[in-house]
């Protein structure tokens, strides 16, 4: 069997049994922290988003639109969620598309909408293992925006309850039309901000593609062309989901650790910012390069993946939020000031345990002496998980400026709460994306294909 039916039926097992309970708990988790995540980025760039959403295509406009305004909004801060061995981030994909295609299918119970968010998840990241997410990123693609839009279609088939050769042409199409590079410096460019939009977008018409009877190549991951094809010959057992990690910081995953280490040390007390000789942020030495990006700081973008940014940002003002990458954090001279000093090395045992552990060590120098702070595993990764409290807390200052604080600890509970997740979406996040997509009947059924070649 291809690696693309393998993963279609990888879709179509895992929304066909009951899920265990630890497992059906770690998805509401990644649903509610991806839906927080969407809310905040909808917060803070909707004006930029809106008129490029206007330029779609009128031909199923509103469920790609929404797919695409909801997967820029989703991961415009980088706090979504992170599988570390697939490099891949699921949920700012599979979250936009799934609530693309939800108005077709009101009947949707909560439980069916999880089962096929896990299986948006699970061939997601089935597809990271066995193609190789760190193969991909070290070329300069970004997994999630080549990868991410096959479960993501996925998501939507099982969602719509299609069987499983319409799942299996959605997944092929998403491969074949994938893309998504991260080479390049984000000093004055912003377009990486729509690589996630694009992403759940492409993964949406490959969905209304196959269910329209289009057909991909099913063996476009194991051809010997295909730059997309697999490195590992089987599938790795479910699940997945449970070792994604959720972030509790904005920024970049390298960073998760080090800015709990660093806010562990201002809990701490006994210094200011402007007592600290020298901060040291000790990493694995296959991160530390990528992070090492010294003031100044031109562009959010920049610094949402700079050490020497987050890290000032948290000694500072004691979190890191979306609302900490504005233009006047950029050029605030108490953080300038604090940024200048924090250096970043590698470390021996950090290295030696990468990339099971993305962990992290933090050197503050004052004039009183030293202290460190460990991290081996961030909050949020699978062996440090956030607890139901610490998940609607990171909800509720995600999308408190969008919906009120009060609503927002309500979504957040909803979401996590047995049975309540589709009402919550229904009502308080769809309408966030302006989009509503109902299937015509006459293209209900596939192979109502109108014209064109497969």
């Amino acid at each position: 069997m291809s690696l693309v039916g393998e993963l279609a039926a990888r879709a179509h097992a895992v929304a066909a049994v009951a899920m265990p309970p630890a497992v059906r708990a770690t998805v509401r988790a990644h649903l509610t922290d991806a839906v927080g995540a969407l809310v905040a980025g909808r917060s803070t760039i909707e004006g930029s988003v809106a008129g490029l959403a206007r330029t779609l295509s009128p031909e199923f406009g509103a469920a790609r639109r929404t797919a695409f305004v909801g997967g820029v909004y989703a991961h415009a801060w980088e706090a979504g969620d992170i599988h570390r061995g697939a490099v891949l981030c699921p949920g700012c994909v599979v979250l936009p598309a799934t609530l693309a295609v939800l108005p077709a299918r009101p009947g949707a119970s909560a439980d069916e909408y999880e089962r096929a968010y896990l299986a948006g998840y699970e061939v997601a990241l089935a597809a990271g293992a066995v193609i190789g997410g760190d193969r991909l990123i070290q070329r300069g693609w970004w997994p999630t925006a080549l990868l991410a839009p096959l479960g993501a279609a996925a998501a939507a088939a099982v969602l719509l309850d299609r069987p499983p050769e319409v799942t299996a042409s959605a997944i092929a199409l998403a491969a074949q039309h994938a893309g998504g590079s991260i080479a390049g410096a984000t000093d004055r460019a912003d377009g990486k901000y729509l690589l996630a939009g694009f992403a759940a977008e492409r993964a949406v018409t490959a969905f209304l593609a196959a269910d329209s009877g289009w057909t991909g190549p099913l063996d476009i991951l194991d051809a010997p062309r295909s730059p997309l094809r697999r490195e590992s010959l089987r599938l790795p057992e479910p699940y997945l989901t449970p070792g994604t990690s959720l972030k509790p910081h904005a920024g970049a995953k390298h960073l998760q650790g080090a800015i709990d280490a660093v806010l562990e040390l201002r809990r701490a007390g006994g210094w200011r910012p402007g007592e600290v000789r020298r901060l040291t942020c000790l990493l694995p030495a296959q991160l530390a390069g990528i992070v090492d990006r010294p003031p100044p700081f031109s562009s959010p973008l920049s610094a949402l993946g700079s050490a020497q940014f987050v890290l000032a940002i948290a000694a500072i003002r004691g979190h890191c939020t979306p609302w900490d990458f504005d233009d006047a954090a950029l050029r605030d001279d108490t953080v300038l000031e604090l940024a200048r000093v924090v250096r970043v090395e590698p470390a021996g045992d950090l290295t030696a345990a990468y990339p099971a552990k993305w962990g992290a060590r933090v050197e503050l120098t004052t004039v009183s002496g030293v202290a460190t702070a460990d991290r081996l595993d961030a909050r949020g990764d699978p062996g440090n998980p956030l607890s139901h409290d610490e998940i609607v807390a990171k909800f509720t200052t995600l999308a408190t400026r969008e919906l009120g604080s009060e609503r927002a600890r309500a979504v957040a509970e909803s979401l996590l709460r047995p049975g309540a997740g589709v009402s919550a979406l229904r009502e308080h996040v769809l309408p966030l994306l302006s989009g509503t997509f109902v299937r015509p009947p006459e293209n209900a059924a596939a192979g109502a294909k109108p014209g064109g070649s497969s």
